[in-house]
């Protein structure tokens, strides 16, 4: 039967204002069992019942109270009704959660944060790993940007057993790791992810994992993802290229494993130069590295491509130098001798192998090197005419005298000085006119005089060559439209000092209007080698080579020849302009 709630309410009041605490709880208990939604009588009734020291009956009608104000979205009043559940039983850890909740629905994280901290801490204290394992993961998803608590919620997680739950939260945790530049911190996400799931190795995180492995020094674990990388990502040969930067400084021999990867995956796909210039990159980068570079000679011969052989072997001679090897050096340093006896920095690297090796007289050994550089006259013989058989000349005038037989010429003394205009002279002269006075024997000379004689001698073969007629031809071409035809010419007028500034920066022109940059550069590179014939033309060369490498990604080449550039014409076109672009691309980079 339901009861008179005025009445019932108005007795209880009266029994309070006599003191008797028992009898109001009586009427007011009968209020809230007629009317149990009779919230605020409820609510009276709890504090009547913390006033009796009845502290369990408290809690559970202020719990019935604010679960009710929390389902029907009553926060604030909901929080209050927990908070003094505290007050009666500050260990009351299902409160404490309500409370952690509802703060994060009122976006008071901190609170939050602090009343799950609490409980964890008091399970752990108990024992309860599990139950403080499962806070740790409603703690985590708090607050997105509390990298920590969501770093002990996928702890907790894998502590569970909820390795595919566990796994998901590390390979996020990775990705926003990685956006903060918390590297380490981020390799180590990505360990703990495929820890827990290693079906997660997808194509994303191959290159990840491949760092992860060579920053640990693991080089065979990461020689097993990097064919990986390269087959199933589709920019891969580029990212382990871009890896191998990042880890000249401080890790080498992983650096040295990327390009390795990188220069093979190049040369199987026949892109020669494209290997050549990641060779080259490092080599420049890592200097000294034997390795590499002769690895880089190895492709340079493949590819055909002449400067970069020449350059990384006199790179690899000094490594060799600076690696105390003078058997190796020297053997590279002769042959950069033979091939350009004039160049100074050649016989430098020559003179100090010959000083390790010890050898008696330096000067003697590399004078003998260059004077075997020296042209061989017999060659020039095989440009001249062949003699016309016997019987198609007419015979000679009974009456006419015989010319004497010609006499055996002695041998010329070893590492003697060969004058090829003399010899071509005699054989050129006509039978029966005599011989011109002999020449008295030539007095000793020293090293320079031997470079200075080598050097007269390679003006006059150049001016015996046909590489002006090949430059005649390879004009001709190009003035009819068609640069194709020119190409052979050019490469054959190259091989001339005197030429070859000409016809390797024709080259390099043509091979940049065929979109074929790799070789442009090496075309741009040999040409820049030579004298240019003006100033201008070699400040216009160099800014087409800076402006290739730059359409090629080679930000830090394009820089270097932009900043020498200028060095020496600081007014030549946009060269400043192109100079605080390719910084800034760098520092961005």
């Amino acid at each position: 039967m339901a009861i008179d709630r005025e009445a019932t309410l108005k007795n209880a009041e009266k029994f309070l204002r006599v003191g008797r605490l028992d009898a109001a709880i009586t009427e007011y208990a009968r209020v809230v069992e007629d009317q149990p939604r009779d919230w605020a009588t409820a609510n009276t009734l709890g504090d009547l019942y913390v006033r009796a020291a009845q502290s369990d009956r408290a809690v559970a009608l202020y719990k019935r109270i604010a679960e009710h104000l929390h389902t029907e979205g009553f926060y604030p009043k909901a929080a209050a009704l927990y908070k003094k559940i505290l007050k009666i039983a500050p260990e009351d850890e299902a409160a404490q959660i309500q409370l952690a909740e509802i703060s994060v629905r009122q976006g008071l994280l901190a609170n939050a944060k602090a009343y799950y901290a609490a409980v964890a801490s008091r399970r752990r204290h108990r024992g309860d790993a599990a139950g403080a394992d499962e806070i740790a993961i409603r703690l985590g998803a708090v607050d997105p940007a509390d990298l920590s608590a969501r770093l002990g919620a996928a702890r907790a997680l894998e502590q569970t057993g909820d390795l595919p739950r566990a796994a998901a939260h590390y390979r996020e945790l990775y990705d926003e790791l990685m956006e903060k530049g918390r590297d380490e911190d981020a390799a180590a996400a990505l360990q703990d992810c495929v820890r827990c799931d290693p079906a997660v190795r997808d194509t994303a995180m191959l290159l990840p994992l491949a760092a992860i492995e060579l920053r640990a020094g693991r080089l065979d674990a990461a020689r097993a993802l990097l064919p990986d990388v390269l087959a199933r990502r589709e920019r891969g040969r580029d990212e382990i290229v871009a890896l191998a930067w990042t880890l000249t400084d401080r890790h080498v021999e992983a650096a040295v494993l990327c390009v390795e990867a990188a220069a093979d995956a190049s040369i199987a796909a026949g892109e020669f130069a494209e290997a050549a210039a990641i060779l080259q990159e490092f080599a420049t980068r890592v200097p000294g590295e034997i390795g590499t570079l002769l690895r880089l000679v190895e492709v340079s011969v493949d590819a055909g491509l002449e400067a970069a052989m020449y350059e990384a072997q006199a790179q690899l001679a000094d490594a060799y130098l600076d690696a105390q090897r003078p058997d190796e050096a020297r053997v590279i340093a002769e042959d950069l001798v033979a091939r350009e006896p004039w160049d100074a920095t050649h016989t430098d690297r020559l003179r100090r192998a010959l000083q390790m090796l010890e050898v008696p007289d330096v000067d003697a050994a590399i004078a003998a090197c260059v004077q075997a550089s020296a042209p061989d006259p017999a060659d020039a013989l095989d440009d001249l005419p062949a003699a016309p058989p016997a019987e198609s000349m007419p015979p000679a005038p009974a009456s006419a005298p015989q010319p004497p037989a010609p006499r055996p010429a002695a041998p010329a003394p070893l590492n003697a000085e060969i004058d090829l205009t003399a010899l071509l002279s005699e054989l050129e002269r006509p039978a029966g006119v005599p011989e011109p006075p002999a020449r008295g024997p030539r007095p000793t000379r020293d090293l320079e005089e031997v470079f200075a004689g080598l050097r007269d001698e390679a003006g006059r073969v150049e001016d015996t060559d046909d590489s002006g007629e090949h430059m005649a031809i390879a004009r001709s071409y190009m003035e009819m439209g068609t640069p194709e035809e020119a190409m052979s010419s050019l490469e054959i007028a190259a091989r001339s000092p005197h030429h070859r500034f000409a016809a390797a920066s024709a080259l390099a022109h043509i091979y940049r209007d065929q979109s074929d940059l790799a070789r442009a550069i090496d075309w741009f590179e040999r040409a820049a080698e030579a004298p240019a014939p003006t100033p201008e033309e070699g400040y216009a060369l160099l800014y087409d080579l800076g402006d290739v490498l730059d359409s090629m990604g080679e930000t830090a080449r394009a820089l270097a020849v932009f900043l020498e550039l200028a060095a020496d014409a600081p007014g030549f076109r946009d060269v400043g302009a192109r100079v605080t672009q390719l910084s800034n691309a760098g520092t961005e980079g």
